[in-house]
């Protein structure tokens, strides 16, 4: 068990009015697509309250419905990655099939109506999330979607090669990787359409709004290193799962450190991304009009939801969480937020690949 560390994030808690409804219904749908490989795997994602996520991110939410497209994401997301790539024996499917298997989903959210896929139930559940997307959001808002699960799949394959060749990556490049493979832009492209109004495209595909929300990704993707570490170490010894794609593993082999003062560096690192992201966010709310004030401020809120999410989530909070036993009585404590930065450390390593926010 690693020793968590403190996490900098001046941002409110928040959790909409419609969270009980819009859970429900996103495992309402879980269990209509049966997107999980054994029942023991679907009580598993049960109890691990994936909606909660956007949920806790989008306090104004417009109504139940758009509140319920983000958590359906989340869960299929977390389902996917589990049965496809994180939680099989050597890790995703070989190369030469993940790469198949992606293009055919990304045909079927470039066209619902495509004829790919016959009979693959996560196929047929992403059908169905695109097509309640595009009656909830607008044809620009859904292509920006389509993106961002793009984007998504690009990254899976790049820990996909990873894996297969049994390689750790550099510091850099897990980072680049990792900006996609997280699946955080599939999730805060609703922080528009669940609330109910849309993002100009200056102001969306602007450098700074496009900076704020790949520092998102950082934050939330590191953060999720942190809290996910323990359950990969434990399930990697105890199904041989893979380990090596985590923010912590790639810095003790970059820089032959232990786990903990790995952990100590990650904690550093989203700290300073954390401080980055909070002046960019005010310098654009600043001169900014009062739609793309609204959406940085709501990227935000997607870091905070993060943390308090999985801190109330057996799923990060305790370990021994399996598929294939009972819940244990490990109390679910949360994570230390606060306020106030500790000084930034003066050996924070360089990441090329995001310098132009990093450095």
């Amino acid at each position: 068990m690693i020793s968590m560390p403190e996490f900098y994030c001046p941002i409110r808690p928040a959790e909409s009015p419609y969270a009980a409804s819009a859970e429900q219904d996103a495992l309402d749908w879980l269990e209509k697509f049966q997107i999980f490989e054994t029942p023991a795997q679907g009580n598993y994602f049960a109890r691990s309250r994936f909606p909660l996520f956007p949920s806790k991110a989008l306090p104004d939410a417009a109504d139940a419905v758009r509140l319920s497209l983000p958590g359906k994401e989340v869960v299929w997301l977390q389902s996917f990655d589990d049965v496809h790539s994180d939680e099989r024996p050597g890790g995703a499917l070989p190369p030469h099939d993940y790469i198949t298997l992606l293009s055919k989903l990304t045909r079927i959210i470039e066209d619902p109506a495509a004829d790919v896929l016959p009979g693959n139930r996560w196929a047929d559940a992403l059908r169905d999330l695109r097509l309640a997307v595009a009656e909830n959001a607008s044809p620009v808002q859904v292509d920006r979607w389509i993106h961002a699960t793009t984007e998504y799949f690009a990254g899976l394959l790049w820990e996909a090669v990873n894996r297969a060749e049994n390689r750790v990556p550099t510091l850099n490049d897990y980072v680049a990787m990792w900006l996609k493979q997280s699946g955080v832009y599939p999730c805060i492209v609703f922080t528009d359409i669940a609330c109910g109004y849309e993002v100009s495209a200056a102001d969306w595909s602007g450098p700074k709004v496009r900076q704020l929300r790949e520092i998102v990704s950082a934050i939330i993707g590191w953060d999720n290193d942190l809290t996910s570490y323990d359950k990969e170490v434990h399930r990697s010894a105890e199904h041989g799962f893979p380990l090596v794609q985590n923010l912590v593993s790639v810095l003790q082999s970059e820089f032959a450190c232990d786990a903990d003062e790995a952990v100590a560096l990650t904690g550093s690192m989203r700290d300073r991304a954390m401080a980055r992201f909070l002046r960019l966010r005010d310098e654009v709310s600043a001169y900014g009009n009062d739609t793309v004030t609204r959406y940085v401020h709501g990227l935000g809120q997607w870091v905070r939801a993060y943390l308090d999410y999985s801190g109330a989530s057996p799923r990060y909070m305790d370990p021994d969480n399996p598929d294939d036993a009972a819940v244990t009585n490990r109390s679910l404590t949360g994570w230390t937020i606060v306020n106030t930065r500790k000084p930034e450390r003066s050996d924070l390593p360089s990441i090329p690949c995001i310098d132009s926010w990093w450095a």
